[in-house]
């Protein structure tokens, strides 16, 4: 073997090694959301904070959304944090909000970029905002103090009924205990010690809020007299003007309701 056909071989073995070495960057180097539904673009989405997605909620309504000291959790909480990072977004939700107050902030786009409150999917609130396609079924479900002797809702036609400002349980009042005094609150929280002090007679709100405080937090001072079948069901709530992430936010649910992990999460955070 002379020395130029050496030079030429060892030439081309240090631009084949270089080539695979390249490949071997390009693969490791990639990152980016795990999700199919991700966007190529981030700039397609309209956020307040460009790779993050700020999350208004009440973070009053354990086990769905709520506070562990000053850490939000629960079952939207994780649902959410899941969706952000199959987008390949951060996520940061804001310290607890006044529900009541949500639908109008997302429509306004200045504080946070969605809400994930256990919202009930409304023609009302629609006219405000976008929805997500459902992503969890409810009802509501009526609490009275555990002593009491009332059969059923028909006997809380006079009664003063506790309920959250701006909810679906409210607007069921309303419509159906139309003589009933109706003591609208913040939040939940305030609602069941007004029931344990006597200051309201019953409670209306969504049945897993309900059976989790009263199996746990007001085990001695409450119970769930009746269920009432609303069909309702939660979605996020998104700018309408975010198209692209409404659909991309979509299109992960739906990966995450496939893949089983909407159902883990479940068992997780509700049983």
């Amino acid at each position: 073997m002379n020395s130029v056909n050496l030079k030429k071989r060892m030439l081309l073995a240090l631009c084949t090694a270089f080539a695979v070495a390249c490949l071997a960057l390009a693969g490791c180097g990639g990152g980016g959301a795990s999700s199919s539904a991700a966007s190529d673009d981030a700039g397609e989405y309209k956020l307040i904070e460009q790779g993050k997605i700020i999350v208004g909620s009440d973070l009053d309504y354990k086990p769905m959304e709520y506070r562990d000291g000053d850490t939000a959790t629960g079952f939207g909480v994780a649902m959410m944090y899941e969706i952000a990072d199959r987008l390949g977004l951060e996520c940061e939700f804001l310290p607890p909000q006044n529900f009541d107050t949500l639908i109008t902030q997302v429509a306004s786009a200045t504080k946070m970029d969605i809400a994930v409150s256990s919202i009930t999917i409304t023609d009302e609130r629609a006219e405000t905002v976008a929805f997500s396609d459902p992503y969890y079924d409810s009802n509501l479900a009526i609490v009275v103090a555990k002593d009491a002797t009332y059969a059923s809702q028909d006997d809380l036609k006079d009664a003063v009924i506790g309920v959250q400002q701006g909810t679906s349980g409210e607007d069921w009042v309303k419509e159906n205990l139309p003589d009933a005094e109706v003591a609208p609150f913040t939040g939940i929280t305030e609602v069941m010690a007004s029931l344990r002090t006597g200051k309201v007679t019953a409670a209306v709100y969504d049945q897993p809020v309900a059976e989790n405080l009263v199996a746990n937090e007001f085990k001695d001072d409450a119970k769930v007299l009746e269920i009432i079948a609303t069909g309702e069901q939660y979605g996020i709530a998104i700018n309408k003007e975010n198209t692209k992430l409404i659909e991309d936010i979509n299109k992960v649910l739906a990966e995450m309701q496939a893949d089983g992990t909407i159902d883990k999460l479940k068992e997780q955070y509700i049983g």
